[in-house]
């Protein structure tokens, strides 16, 4: 467990829409984010955008 991480009541990360969560540079996807859908094809979806905001990120875009 990280310190600080944002969760919600069940326990899951809780992001924005480009995956970051409250810790910079700290990005989470997939069916560890609390989201409405579990499923494979909102997991891909999720580490699609959460590689694209990371590679922002390192690039010091976002």
């Amino acid at each position: 467990a990280i310190d600080g991480l944002g969760r919600d009541d069940k326990g899951f990360i809780i992001t924005d829409a480009e995956m970051r969560t409250n810790i910079s540079g700290l990005f989470a996807a997939g069916d560890v984010r609390s989201k409405l859908l579990r499923q494979v094809s909102t997991a891909v979806g999720d580490g699609a955008n959460a590689a694209f905001a990371a590679e922002k990120y390192l690039h010091g875009e976002g």
